[in-house]
């Protein structure tokens, strides 16, 4: 078994490689946007989206499903079983990814006119090769979680995107100085998906060789094929349902905000720029934070659904306190950060300010969300596939009833509250069914006391900082001196922060000491200081 500080390292590699993925992403969208023009973007776009679309219908829920069980199989003894269930999801992933390439490649024609521009079809096209490659390289991933090796899919995602993204450019810019049309750059930068997802794969495949293989002999009572493909289906079922749920949260959004603001006597082109502000700022802001989370969850379930299957109690409760501590320190500050230079965020992301307030109300979000997604993976790991499921669709319900009351009075700031009580919501219902399903004692001190006396030092500072800013009159200063400011407050930021977690006692010398490449020396050093337990 994977001991907690493997565990710690798996979830910081995660949470680093979606934070670099991010970044990477963010970078590629403006110089793409200045090397394309606006209809080039227009074109990638329309590829893009579908294309995102059918690789989840594709892959679905089976990747983590695949993790689940491969560490249920492995805790059992059953390496071989584990090994046929990685060939089990890995047909059934290609099935699913031929039949997505068909129904993309040759219904680019048909697409393109439905999204309003028969020239997007090339672009199309172009993208399509990839849901050849993308279920294959999340079978493997989803392998090695299971064994809790987390560095193949670490750095498989880095180097994916990677190669997306200088694929995206290189191409877009050489084929339009060569003499090209823009829909032919667009499908240029549009075929970068396809070269990352071989890149991946590649990465992941070199890795084949050195996985992990514990010494265990065959097991006769090992489920066959056809019992192994229900079971994935059983598990992934509930996953699919739970990733759904956030795309519909968000078409609450884009249903009621633009409707409810017009009838509550806005002009249709007020209230629609308002609905962008808070889905193209606000919202898009809020998703690192949640990505990050979304990793501790990735690392987290194999890591639950182990010591749930061999009946470790103490390791299962172990490695759910981990899981939540570091979620709670990784969504608390990035939280209050993000409400606290709301303004100069806004100002140097988006030109402007105009969204600032929607942005430091979402940022309430995120600490919600964090934790509704730890404590559903937690749940899932130890088999309530549904539960979670259910929780998050109730909070869409209450989502709902909280715009249809409080758009029409607040604007798309209601709304924005709204998204906070949903998520408050579903990480309310997680907990108690922690509690009462698992037996799992909240440890409200450990997981939330400790962390938020660390983020009050740290927001303290942030905001003294911010008064100084806005009495030297940055909010009228040149953008690249905004930015600058900006980028310097939260370096402090982060750096009082991770003081503040040491003074406090919230990260162990063995979960410090888990940290890539730094973690050793780091935890000695703070040993020696007594700042760690």
């Amino acid at each position: 078994m994977a001991d907690a500080r493997g565990f710690v390292r798996g979830a910081v590699l995660l949470a680093s490689a979606a934070a670099v993925s991010k970044l990477l992403g963010s970078v590629y969208t403006i110089v793409l946007q200045n090397v394309i023009g606006d209809r080039g973007m227009g074109l990638f776009q329309m590829a893009y989206p579908v294309y995102a679309t059918l690789v989840a219908v594709a892959t679905a829920g089976l990747p983590v499903a695949l993790s689940k069980m491969v560490s249920e199989r492995l805790a059992l003894g059953d390496v071989y079983g584990g090994e046929r269930v990685f060939r089990v999801a890995l047909v059934m992933l290609l099935a699913c990814g031929v039949a997505a390439f068909a129904l993309l490649f040759f219904g680019a024609g048909m697409w393109a006119r439905l999204a309003g521009d028969p020239a997007a079809a090339l672009a199309v096209r172009a993208v399509a090769p990839a849901l050849l490659l993308v279920p294959a390289m999340s079978a493997l991933r989803g392998y090695y979680q299971g064994y809790q090796w987390m560095e193949p899919t670490a750095a498989s995602q880095v180097v994916e995107q990677f190669v997306r993204v200088a694929t995206i450019l290189l191409l877009a810019m050489g084929l339009l100085s060569l003499g090209y049309s823009t829909p032919v750059a667009a499908a240029g930068a549009a075929f970068g998906a396809v070269t990352g997802a071989a890149a991946g794969l590649l990465w992941l495949l070199r890795c084949w060789g050195s996985r992990p293989r514990p010494a265990a002999a065959k097991r006769a009572d090992a489920p066959g094929w056809l019992a192994m493909s229900r079971q994935l289906v059983y598990y992934a079922f509930p996953i699919s349902l739970g990733a759904l749920v956030v795309p519909l949260m968000n078409n609450i959004d884009v249903i009621t905000v633009v409707n409810l603001l017009k009838a509550a006597g806005h002009a249709q082109a007020e209230a629609t720029t308002t609905f962008g502000l808070l889905s193209g700022r606000a919202a898009k802001l809020m998703m690192l934070p949640t990505t990050l989370a979304s990793s501790i969850g990735m690392a987290v379930m194999p890591a639950v659904s182990e010591a749930f299957t061999l009946g470790y109690r103490s390791q299962l409760s172990g490695r759910i306190d981990t899981a939540l501590r570091l979620t709670v320190m990784l969504a608390l500050p990035a939280s209050a950060g993000l409400a606290i230079l709301a303004r100069p965020i806004d100002i140097t992301l988006f030109r402007d300010d105009a969204g600032w307030d929607l942005i430091a109300v979402t940022a309430v979000a995120t600490v919600f969300a964090g934790v509704q997604l730890t404590t559903a993976a937690v749940l899932q790991g130890a088999g309530w596939v549904y539960v979670p499921v259910a929780n998050l669709f109730f909070a869409c319900a209450v989502k709902l009833a909280a715009n249809l009351a409080w758009v029409k009075m607040y604007g798309a700031v209601g709304a924005a509250w709204a998204t906070v009580v949903c998520y408050a919501v579903a990480a309310a219902l997680n907990l108690w069914c922690l509690r009462r399903g698992l037996g799992e004692r909240i440890r409200w001190q450990a997981w939330f006391g400790k962390p938020l006396l660390a983020t009050f030092i740290m927001s303290a500072v942030a905001y003294a900082m911010l008064r100084q800013w806005m009495w030297w009159g940055g909010a009228g200063a040149p953008r690249w001196a905004v930015a600058g400011s900006t980028a310097a407050m939260v370096v402090i930021a982060a750096g009082v922060y991770g003081l503040a977690l040491l003074a406090t006692g919230t990260m162990t010398e063995k979960e410090l000491a888990a940290l890539p490449r730094i973690g050793p020396r780091l935890a000695a050093w703070c040993a020696r200081l007594g700042l760690v337990r």
